[in-house]
């Protein structure tokens, strides 16, 4: 899914908000419905990246000020986890002005349009991507910290939640929080995020919309409920939350955040490329920059120019000179050499042969660099006829170091 700026900026902002103040809610429980919550999210997360080829997730936000709308946004999205392809329609109405947007995205390209859909932009990859499709956030690095930090949030909050089974095996938590049983650090924070996002992402055409809110700022309620199913995967979230806070006059304002995601339709969703026959379009190839096509065409030599400062002006004192004598996708090898104008030869360094082995990226190729325990780096430019070569403490000699070298043709 691909989200443009402003819409990003209103889902930051309802995330950054009504997290903190519904995490009390859906993360606060007892013992057993603390962990049926969160062992229902992971199991979801898990089902709707690797097990289910595909499904719809429709999810709607609205925003409120003392009662009256002034942001409301749906996204309705497909996955085709089988295919890696993905489907976006996203309608936002921000006071009265209306948006819409459009995105499509498989191996082989992307496909976004204009606000207006006047003009369908495509995007075709030279060859098929193997980027990752949808990525399980409880399997990256940092998600336990994560855990263990909402945890700590959440604190002594354990019995604000009723957890229903149903007859058919499904099940519903819900609950809800009032302004006393709120923790201080939750209302410092949305203090924090709602401050800060208005403050940040505020846009001059719309200061009638938000107001700046500047102070005496708190979560006077936050409730929720989430229906999971009989095979353990969440079906639909719903949440409400409510801050309070002053803006600059000192007019105290309310607002409601209220946010409903369902997932629908899990194996019988259907992502098709749209018809663009009779639209205007505007199309360009993009090269695939998940492989290196043709790796033996950057063997060569390459070189940038040794650059001093002397007397209040710099000067050319010589010239870096970077030969790459063998390039394959595992591997790239060479020599680095310095040569110096007459008299400025004690600035030059030792040869290096060196012959870097490239990371899982396949971007950056890294080198041992014999006398230091760090690493040197070389990465090749897939756009440009440039390679960039790293070498620590490469500024030692006193010159300053350039490590963007560029291909000398004869």
């Amino acid at each position: 899914m691909k989200i443009k700026k402003k819409a990003a900026m209103i889902l930051s902002f309802t995330v950054g908000t009504l997290m903190f103040a519904t995490t009390a809610m859906a993360e606060v429980m007892s013992k057993s419905g603390y962990d049926q919550a969160k062992d229902a999210i992971k199991y979801s997360a898990d089902s709707l990246t690797s097990k289910f080829s595909n499904y719809t997730m429709d999810v709607s936000m609205t925003m409120k000020d003392n009662g009256k709308v002034i942001i409301s946004e749906n996204t309705l999205n497909k996955y085709d986890i089988a295919k890696n392809a993905c489907e976006n329609v996203n309608t936002s109405i921000i006071g009265n002005k209306k948006k819409e947007g459009y995105f499509y995205k498989d191996k082989n390209g992307v496909i976004t349009t204009n606000e207006n859909k006047s003009i369908y932009y495509v995007t075709e990859y030279e060859t098929p991507s193997k980027e990752e499709g949808i990525k399980n956030p409880f399997k990256e690095k940092k998600a336990g910290d994560v855990e263990k930090i909402i945890d700590a949030v959440v604190g002594n909050l354990k019995d604000y939640v009723v957890v229903d089974e149903k007859s058919d095996g499904s099940k519903e938590l819900s609950g809800s929080i009032s302004e006393a049983q709120i923790p201080a650090l939750i209302n410092a924070i949305a203090s924090y995020t709602l401050k800060n996002e208005v403050s940040v992402n505020r846009n001059p055409e719309e200061a009638n919309i938000m107001p700046r809110i500047a102070k005496d700022v708190y979560v006077k309620e936050a409730k929720g409920r989430m229906i999971v199913g009989k095979n353990g995967v969440i079906q639909s979230v719903n949440g409400t939350g409510i801050l309070s806070g002053k803006d600059e006059q000192g007019k105290e304002h309310e607002f409601t955040f209220e946010v409903l995601g369902k997932i629908t339709n899990v194996n019988s969703t259907a992502v098709n490329k749209p018809n663009l026959s009779g639209k205007k379009v505007e199309k360009h190839v993009q090269k695939n920059n998940d492989e290196l096509a043709n790796p033996e065409k950057y063997v060569g030599k390459y070189n940038n120019d040794i650059i001093i400062e002397k007397d209040g002006r710099f000067q050319k004192i010589g010239e870096r000179i970077l030969t790459i004598d063998h390039s394959d996708n595992e591997s790239i090898s060479g020599l680095y050499h310095e040569q110096y104008i007459k008299g400025y030869e004690n600035y030059a360094t030792k040869d290096l042969k060196f012959d870097a082995k490239y990371d899982k990226d396949k971007y950056n190729a890294r080198f041992n660099v014999e006398g230091s325990s760090e690493k040197g780096n070389i990465s090749i430019d897939r756009q440009n006829v440039k390679v960039y070569f790293y070498l620590p403490n490469a500024s030692k000699s006193g010159a300053n170091f350039d490590g963007q070298f560029n291909r000398v043709f004869d």
